[in-house]
C-alpha cells in the first residue's frame, strides 16, 4: 500500500500548491467533459427521436397493398377495422392493440386568402389511445373527449403561426379536392372544422404540420370508402420488446405472414430510418474526434508525467537504497497516472453533469433555439443519460493515464539507487 500512499503525497504535498496535479486532472478533466457531452448530448437526441417515432407511429406499422402501375386511384386497406380485431386475437402476433389511421396533405384556408400545406392524421380515438399516448400531449385534456367529426385538434406550433385559439373556425381541404374545383365546374367547399384542442408534444415534426381529425373526417377528405385506412398502428404486448430492432423485424414478418393480404408490415425502426441513421453515425464521428483530443491530451499529460519523474531522480535514488525493489517504483508511478486519471474523471464527470443540466440555458444564451428545432426538430434539449457512455469514458480515460505512465514508470524502476543518487547530483 506504501506506493498508492506515497503517490498521493507526492501528487499533493502537505503545504504547497500542487501545479503538477492540478494541470494533469485539469487536462484530463477537460477531456472527459467535452467526451461524455457529445455522447449524451448525441445520444439523447436519437433516444428522444426513437421515442417520439415510436409513440407517433406505434411499434409496428401495418402498410397499405401497393398501387397497380399507372393507376391514380389513392391505396388503402379495407376491412381496416376487421383486420385489427383479427391482428389483436391472434395470440403469437404479441400485439395487444391495433388502430386503423388515414392519413395524408391537406390545405388549410387562413385569413387574406393564404394556403398552408400541412398533414391530417385521422384516427379512431377510441382505438388509437390504446396504441400511442398522443392524448397526455393534448391541451386541454378534455379535448378527446369532446373530439369528434365536426372538431379537429391542432399542432401547438401550426396553430401559433396561423393564429389559431380555441374555439376557432378552419377550413380544410385536400389538393386532390381542390383539383376536381379546377377541373369541373361542381363546386367543393372545404370541409369547416371547430378547434377544440392543442396538440403539443415538443417534436416539431408534429407539432409544426400536424391536423388531427377523426377517422370519418379524413376518409371524407381524401375520398376514402368507408371501412378503410392508409395504415394500420400496432402496440406489442411486450413493449419493451420494440427497443431490439432484429426483434421487431421478426415480429413484423411473422404478422405480415398472418396477414398476406396487406402491403407489408414494418417495424416503427422503418419510421425516418435515414434520419436515425445519420444522428448514429454523427454519433461515432463525434465520438472519434472526442477520443482522438482525449489521446493528444493523455499524451500530453504522459510527457509532463515524464519530466516529473526526471526531477525526482534523488527521490528514486534514496528510495532504491531504503529497500525498495523496482516493483515498488513501478507501482510508484503507475499509481500516480491512475490517481490523474480517476480523479480527473470524476471532475470531467461532475464539469459535464453540470454543462447538461444547464444545457437549455447555454443553448438560448447562444441563441440556438431556432437553429436546434428546425435540424433536429425538438423545442427544447432532449437529455438521456446512458450508463453504459459513463462507464466506457471511466475505462477510457484509465486505461489511457496508465499507460501514459508505463514508460516513466518504467524508466524510474530501472535506474539503480546508486545511479540516480549520482545523476541527481
Amino acid at each position: 500500500m506504501w506506493p498508492l500512499f506515497l503517490a498521493r503525497k507526492q501528487l499533493f504535498p502537505p503545504g504547497k500548491f500542487p501545479v503538477f496535479a492540478t494541470v494533469s486532472i485539469l487536462g484530463v478533466a477537460l477531456g472527459v467533459m467535452a467526451l461524455l457531452v457529445v455522447q449524451t448530448v448525441m445520444n439523447s437526441f436519437g433516444e428522444e427521436h426513437r421515442r417520439r417515432i415510436r409513440e407517433s407511429s406505434g411499434d409496428v406499422v401495418v402498410l397499405p397493398p401497393p398501387a397497380e402501375h399507372g393507376s391514380e386511384t389513392p391505396v388503402f386497406i379495407r376491412g381496416a377495422a376487421a383486420l385489427c380485431d383479427g391482428i389483436e386475437r391472434a395470440a403469437n402476433a404479441g400485439v395487444v392493440a391495433a388502430s386503423p389511421v388515414v392519413e395524408g396533405a391537406v390545405v388549410t384556408f387562413v385569413s387574406g386568402g393564404k394556403l398552408e400545406l400541412c398533414g391530417a392524421l385521422g384516427v379512431d380515438p377510441a382505438r388509437e389511445e390504446r396504441v400511442t399516448p398522443l392524448r397526455k400531449y393534448l391541451e386541454p385534456a378534455t379535448c378527446w373527449e369532446d373530439f369528434d367529426d365536426e372538431r379537429v385538434i391542432v399542432g401547438a406550433a401550426l396553430a401559433a403561426r396561423l393564429g389559431l385559439a380555441i374555439g376557432d373556425t378552419l377550413p380544410v381541404a385536400s389538393p386532390a379536392r381542390l383539383l376536381k374545383n379546377a377541373e369541373t365546374e361542381r363546386k367543393v367547399l372545404p370541409k369547416e372544422l371547430t378547434v377544440c384542442g392543442i396538440l403539443k408534444t415538443g417534436f416539431q415534426l408534429v407539432d409544426d404540420k400536424t391536423l388531427l381529425v377523426t377517422l370519418r373526417t379524413g376518409r371524407e377528405l381524401f375520398e376514402l370508402p368507408a371501412g378503410t385506412a392508409t395504415s394500420l398502428r400496432l402496440k406489442l404486448r411486450d413493449h419493451r420488446r420494440a427497443l431490439h430492432y432484429d426483434e421487431m423485424e421478426t415480429l413484423a414478418n411473422g404478422i405480415a405472414r398472418l396477414h398476406p393480404d396487406v402491403g407489408g408490415v414494418k417495424p416503427w425502426t422503418f419510421v425516418r430510418q435515414a434520419f436515425l441513421a445519420a444522428i448514429d453515425m454523427e454519433k461515432q464521428i463525434l465520438f472519434f474526434l472526442m477520443f482522438i483530443i482525449t489521446l493528444v491530451a493523455s499524451f500530453s499529460i504522459g510527457s509532463t508525467l515524464f519530466s516529473h519523474v526526471v526531477r525526482r531522480t534523488r527521490e528514486i535514488g534514496l528510495l532504491g537504497a531504503l529497500g525498495a525493489r523496482p516493483p515498488h517504483i513501478l507501482a510508484l508511478f503507475l499509481a500516480q497516472g491512475l490517481l490523474i486519471g480517476v480523479l480527473g474523471y470524476g471532475l470531467g464527470a461532475a464539469l459535464a453533469w453540470t454543462l447538461l443540466h444547464f444545457r437549455q440555458n447555454i443553448v438560448s444564451l447562444f441563441g440556438m433555439d431556432e437553429i436546434m428545432a428546425k435540424q433536429y426538430l425538438f423545442s427544447q434539449v432532449p437529455l438521456h443519460y446512458n450508463p453504459a457512455d459513463f462507464a466506457a469514458a471511466a475505462v477510457l480515460t484509465i486505461f489511457l493515464m496508465t499507460v501514459v505512465s508505463l514508460l516513466p514508470a518504467l524508466w524510474a524502476a530501472g535506474r539503480k539507487p546508486s545511479e540516480a543518487m549520482r545523476d541527481a547530483n
